[in-house]
C-alpha cells in the first residue's frame, strides 16, 4: 500500500505541475485576450463616432439625389411635350407645304406658258415685221 500512496502523491503532484505550466500559458493568453477586447471596444467606439455623420449625410444625399431625379422626370416630361411640338408643327408645315403646292403650282404652270407663248409671239411679230 505505501506504493500506492506514493503513485497517488507523485500523481497530485503531476497535475499540480501540469496546471501550473497551464496556468503560466494562460495567463499571457487571458492578458492578450483582454487587451484586444479592449482595443476592440475602442475601434467600435471610434467606428460608431463616425458612422453617425457619415449616415446623416447618407440621407442628406440620398434625399438631394431624390429631388434630382424627380427635377430630370419633370424636365424630359417637358422635353418630350416640346418634342411633340415640334413634330406637329412639321406636320402641319409639310401640310401647309403641299397646299400651297397644290394651289399655286398649277397656275404658274400655265401663268409661265402663257407668257413663254406671249414671247414667242413677240419675237415671231418682230420677226415678221424685222424682214
Amino acid at each position: 500500500m505505501d506504493t500506492l500512496i506514493i503513485i497517488k502523491e507523485i500523481s497530485i503532484v503531476m497535475i499540480a505541475v501540469i496546471l501550473v505550466v497551464v496556468l503560466l500559458f494562460l495567463i499571457p493568453v487571458l492578458l492578450q485576450a483582454r487587451r484586444t477586447v479592449r482595443e476592440a471596444e475602442k475601434l467600435i467606439d471610434s467606428v460608431r463616432v463616425q458612422v453617425a455623420p457619415i449616415s446623416r449625410d447618407i440621407g442628406f444625399i440620398t434625399r438631394d439625389i431624390k429631388n434630382v431625379v424627380q427635377s430630370v422626370h419633370r424636365q424630359v416630361d417637358r422635353l418630350e411635350d416640346g418634342v411633340e411640338t415640334v413634330h406637329d408643327m412639321a406636320i402641319r408645315a409639310r401640310e401647309f407645304q403641299i397646299d400651297v403646292q397644290q394651289r399655286i403650282e398649277a397656275p404658274l404652270l400655265q401663268l409661265a406658258a402663257l407668257l413663254g407663248g406671249i414671247k414667242h409671239g413677240i419675237e415671231s411679230v418682230v420677226r415678221v415685221f424685222s424682214r
